[in-house]
Formats: C-alpha cells, structure tokens, sequence
C-alpha cells in the first residue's frame, strides 16, 4: 500500500485513467515540500525553473484535492489557498481579517461536536472546514 505522497497520487491517477506525468510528478513534490498555506500562483512560482503552466498547476491542484491530498481552505481573500493534509492532525483556522495572519488551531473537539450533530439528523458527513475572521492580539492593539 502506497504511503507518499507521490506514490498515493500516482495510484490515484492510475485508478482513474488519468495520465501519469513528469511534470505532474514534480508538482506533488514541490507541494509536500512547502509548508503552511499556498496559492496557486505561489506554487507555480516555485516551479518556475520546471517550465510548468499555471493551467498545469491548477488542474494538478485539482487532482490532489479530489485525491484527498491536498484541501482547499478560504483565507478571507478572492482566491483559494491550499494546504497538504497528509500525515497532519484535523485543524481549524482564525485568519486576520486586517493583517491575513493564520493561527491554525486543533479542531477534534469542535469535529466531534459536528460528527455527533451530524449523527443525531441522519446525516453522513463527509468533510468539516472551521475557521473563524476577525482580528488577531496584534492588529486589536
């Protein structure tokens, strides 16, 4: 059974029909290599020297999303930020709505609390984003 990253996308792509490139490869590294939150653009700047289209990222960012590799989260911005979430606990986001800072905080208890709510209306859920705006110790002052 395949545990890295790559290897999960490759088997995932495999499964599905979907081609298995080089340059797919290079993107699933370069995300599991960056840490924190990404956008697309920035991805595709760090791939600048591999040649790779914004379109290529994009689609990639896709697969890896629907792969459960990587989520899409809202930072309160036009456009999507993502993050891996393989080998990582459940976590929540408070974001700045002044300043953009990003505390990343342990959700299982609120998880839990939505799992059951989810329970007692019949009710399979399938994925929980929680996240909260507002402003930081910082930007209060």
């Amino acid at each position: 059974m395949a545990t890295q990253p790559e290897e999960l996308f490759v088997e995932f792509l495999r499964q599905r029909g979907f081609n298995i490139t080089g340059t797919r490869r290079k993107i699933v590294r370069k995300v599991f290599s960056m840490h924190g939150h990404f956008d697309a653009s920035e991805l595709w700047e760090a791939l600048r020297d591999e040649k790779v289209s914004i379109a290529t990222v994009y689609r990639t960012l896709d697969l890896l999303e629907r792969a459960g590799l990587v989520r899409r989260v809202s930072l309160g911005e036009a456009h999507a930020h993502y993050e891996h979430v393989l080998g990582r606990n459940d976590h929540g986001h408070l974001v700045c709505s002044r300043c953009g800072k990003v505390i990343e905080f342990d959700s299982m208890r609120i998880r839990t609390l939505i799992s059951q709510i989810a329970d007692e209306n019949g009710f399979e859920l399938q994925a929980a984003t929680i996240q909260g705006f507002g402003l930081c110790r910082a930007c209060r002052r």
